[in-house]
């Protein structure tokens, strides 16, 4: 039996379609990645742990991480994160360091361009 040449969760299918509509109509390339990104095997996607965003992440940007966060480590600074899903621990670890945690239609709305975006894989 062979593996499925598409994606079957309705979820992420719709998701890739509004990434790649705001990349579309804000002429941004950022949405068009995070698109292409999560278009990939699931095996491939991005599982940082919160030790990571705090080493590598600039203070004061927002950062997109195309996967799933995971909450080994400790976050130093209040940052704003995006994620398609995220641990419970570091869900609560973000809010406890006085951070955000969106989802990527929240951030679309806040952030239409992906200005100062900065995406963590």
């Amino acid at each position: 039996m062979s593996n499925p040449t598409n994606k079957t969760n309705t979820q992420l299918v719709d998701m890739i379609g509004v990434l790649k509509a705001q990349s579309r109509e804000t002429g941004s390339a950022v949405w068009r990645d995070v698109a292409m990104r999560l278009s990939r095997s699931r095996k491939n996607w991005a599982q940082p742990n919160l030790s990571r965003v705090s080493r590598y992440a600039p203070e004061g940007a927002t950062i997109l991480i195309p996967g799933k966060l995971l909450g080994s480590g400790e976050l130093v600074s209040n940052h704003t994160i995006a994620a398609y899903s995220v641990s419970n621990g570091a869900r609560e670890k973000i809010e406890a360091a006085g951070g955000r945690f969106l989802t990527y239609n929240e951030l679309m709305n806040e952030n239409p361009t992906g200005k100062g975006v900065v995406i963590l894989a």
